[in-house]
């Protein structure tokens, strides 16, 4: 299991989602947001990755925010259909996450102001 990551010092990022489900049970209040695919060649807005924060969590004592990040890394995608993009088969499977998000735990979409986001350049980076 990896080790925790704190940023701004009240968001902790949890990489597992079963324990980030563990602890979202509790939380007061659950967000996402949604990250897209940029591109000047795609007219439509395909999601890319999807940021949940589960906010007033007692972590370790304290109330927190903890965040969990649903990417093509930690996403498990079946094989393609005949002349299916990638990118469609991708913003498939996040909706269905943030439709279950939305079943599951009452989730809202939102986002926290302050929190850094990932720079598309970051997937060509890696």
């Amino acid at each position: 299991m990896r080790p925790y990551t704190f940023s701004n010092n009240i968001i902790v990022e949890i990489y597992e989602f079963e324990e980030f489900m563990k602890f979202a049970q509790t939380a007061p209040l659950i967000i996402y947001e949604s990250e897209f695919f940029s591109s000047p060649f795609i007219d439509e807005h395909k999601i890319r990755s999807v940021n949940c924060y589960a906010i007033g969590v007692r972590f370790q004592g304290l109330p927190t925010i903890l965040k969990y990040q649903k990417t093509i890394r930690n996403t498990q995608i079946h094989s393609y259909s005949n002349g299916e993009h990638p990118k469609d088969v991708i913003d498939s499977s996040m909706r269905v996450f943030i439709n279950d998000l939305k079943c599951q735990l009452n989730a809202l979409k939102g986002s926290i102001h302050g929190e850094k986001k990932d720079s598309s350049w970051n997937d060509f980076l890696r």
